[in-house]
């Protein structure tokens, strides 16, 4: 299942895409929860809680695969997890962007997300990220 969930988090984010040995980690350490249509997996969310601020996560890698976008399945999805941080006591979540992935900021934007800040490099060079911010209120 790893191997399977690292192949579709590479399809979505390249080279940068967890490895099954990264996502196993996040599976044990963290939480990793699969969005299913008729028994396919069509979306992943994998969540860290942050050491320095107990009660944030951050958002390790959160995607779509592409038969499945433009259905809504990406809003309700996130919708469903931040409820359920929540319900365990997560009042913030944190998370990058690739600056343009106009599509995610567009959805993150929807359920209040902010921009932190934008850091050059943040997965090697070319891979600028801007890092969001989610505060429950």
């Amino acid at each position: 299942m790893l191997a399977l969930l690292s192949a579709y988090d590479r399809e979505a984010f390249g080279e940068t895409g967890l490895r099954s040995y990264d996502l196993g980690v996040v599976a044990r350490a963290g939480s990793l929860f699969l969005g299913l249509v008729d028994g396919e997996i069509a979306a992943c969310c994998q969540f860290m809680r942050m050491m320095d601020e107990p009660e944030s996560a951050w958002v390790v890698g959160f995607w779509v695969r592409p038969q499945f976008q433009g259905r809504g399945l990406g809003r309700a999805f996130l919708r469903e997890l931040l409820g359920l941080l929540g319900e365990s006591g997560i009042r913030g979540v944190r998370l990058t962007v690739d600056p343009a992935n106009r599509r995610a900021r567009r959805l993150y934007a929807e359920f209040g997300f902010r921009e932190l800040e934008r850091i050059e490099d943040f997965y090697g060079p070319g891979e600028h990220r801007i890092v969001l911010a989610w505060d429950e209120g």
